[in-house]
């Protein structure tokens, strides 16, 4: 091969290989952690690759391909970014070795792609509930997490959130200082961070629908549009009467939210209100809350199903919800539930000591949520702990023989570098990955396909019998996106500085 042609993509395949080892030793349940400082000293503790990978700062091309793949394979799957970028290295270390024996980096791109074919082929045999349960998954996908110490209570409450709400997009999850992660709960609505301007006595409404509730886009204040335009008055009677006519234009917007609230209720804002507004409703029995962030105003709207009106003028009518005000160290925050028992919206409240150990809590429920909904949503689990990869390989390299000519290396080579999971889940568990990967191999080729590391004892074990599944989608996405970005890496033989605009 040429060797001017080859140094470009082995710049490439450093860079890559850079990333990788950045996030290796994070694999598995026994997986280290990273504390990463930023230029403010701010400090973040992490084993969650996709945070690693999203806070770490690139700039070279390969290096960002890398990057890019975490973050596809967490929007799709919420989990398994660190495997998918652990395998993608280890292809592109495999396909060096290929290169020294005269493979074309086209031949190995287009053998890896044969390959992970067939891989996924073998692995939707290998999907099966098992006897598994979507708590199982919980448990699995926060094994090696912060979570951990108390796994069988985040599971039972990342299920309970995922039933209740639907899907993991419908689930809110919030931090609070103070208590332990057992004090952690569920709540089947939406809570805000925020306090009422003024304490009023809302009451309720008097078909027992709950409390009155109105959403509202724009603010009851004076409009912001005003504020850069310059105006002259010729005397201080010219100036009281354009004052004066914002007061009355507010006050009509208030008398109308008034008229649709006869028997008080809430109304949450999402830009500012005057105190003068504030006051006036209060008399109404109507309470405040002002400067609403955009998403908490959505998760309102879902979680009571009516719109954000853009003014009041636009408001048809109030929906009716159970509302409470509750006080987590000294800071109150508002619950929100529909008049219904079931809201498409919740919230996970998450208890800890500190809130930089809520903040790794907090990623872990995320990724938690997003594997259960995936299985609760129809999609089937195959064994983890990196079994099905060993019984991929093995499946590669019995069949490699099918393929004709040099196509076989790459074949075989893809199976080598797909053993890399259950190999770095051992090595990071303080065993030897050479070890447990020829136990691993035995054991698949007398059938036992749902073998993986014993990380506690050394050698292996049977993830069925631990409880240890995954999606099946999780894995097959690994396999997909690692190759895609395998063989865009290979396929480039030059990098060029574009003409900036």
């Amino acid at each position: 091969m040429n060797e001017d042609k080859i140094d470009p993509l082995q710049n490439n395949i450093r860079a890559a290989t850079t990333i990788v080892n950045t996030v290796k030793s994070t694999l598995g349940p026994m997986g280290r952690d990273k504390m990463m400082v930023d230029a403010a000293g701010d400090t973040i503790i992490t084993n969650d690759g996709a945070t690693i990978l999203r806070e770490l700062d690139v700039g070279h091309p390969g290096a960002k391909m890398m990057v890019d793949i975490s973050k596809t394979q967490e929007s799709l799957c919420y989990d398994g970014t660190t495997s998918t970028v652990v395998f993608s290295g280890q292809l592109l270390k495999e396909s060096e070795n290929l290169f020294t024996k005269g493979l074309h980096p086209n031949l190995v791109a287009k053998g890896y792609n044969r390959a992970s074919r067939m891989a996924i082929e073998h692995l939707d045999m290998l999907a099966t509930d098992g006897g598994m349960t979507p708590h199982d998954i919980a448990k699995t996908a926060i094994t090696g997490k912060s979570l951990e110490a108390a796994a069988d209570v985040v599971a039972e409450l990342c299920v309970e959130a995922v039933e209740t709400a639907g899907d993991a997009d419908s689930v809110k999850v919030m931090s609070l200082s103070g208590g332990a992660l057992q004090d952690s709960y569920f709540f089947n609505g939406y809570v805000v961070n925020k306090d009422f301007v003024l304490d009023t006595e809302v009451g309720e409404h008097p078909e027992d629908l709950g409390i009155a509730i109105l959403l509202l886009n724009n603010g009851l204040e004076p409009s912001k549009e005003k504020e850069n335009v310059q105006m002259q008055f010729t005397d201080l009677q010219g100036y009281t009467a354009f004052k004066e006519g914002d007061k009355d234009d507010l006050l009509d917007r208030a008398k109308r939210i008034a008229a649709l609230l006869p028997n008080g209720g809430i109304v949450f804002v999402r830009d500012g209100c005057t105190d003068e507004v504030v006051n006036y409703l209060h008399k109404q029995n109507i309470a405040i809350v002002r400067r609403l962030p955009e998403s908490t105003m959505k998760g309102l709207s879902t979680t009571l199903g009516i719109n954000i009106a853009q003014n009041p003028d636009d408001i048809e009518d109030a929906a009716y919800g159970r509302v409470e005000k509750v006080k987590h160290d000294d800071i109150n925050y508002i619950f929100v539930a529909s008049d219904t028992n079931q809201s498409s919206q919740s919230t996970l409240i998450l208890r800890g000591a500190s809130p930089s150990t809520l903040d790794e809590v907090a990623r872990g429920f995320d990724d938690a949520l997003g594997v259960v909904s995936m299985v609760m949503n129809g999609g089937r689990m195959v064994y983890g702990g990196g079994s099905t990869y060993v019984s991929m390989a093995n499946h590669l390299r019995n069949n490699s023989a099918s393929v004709e000519g040099r196509g076989q290396m790459a074949i075989n080579a893809f199976a080598d570098a797909l053993e890399v999971i259950p190999a770095t889940i051992a090595e990071n568990a303080g065993h030897d990955p050479l070890d447990c990967l020829l136990s691993l191999r035995h054991a698949v080729s007398e059938g036992r396909i749902e073998y993986g590391p014993d990380v506690e004892n050394g050698g292996i074990t049977s993830m069925q019998d631990l409880g240890v599944v995954e999606p099946l989608d999780l894995v097959k996405q690994a396999i997909l996106s690692a190759t895609e970005v395998t063989s865009a890496i290979l396929k480039i033989d030059d990098i060029i500085a574009k003409r900036g605009e």
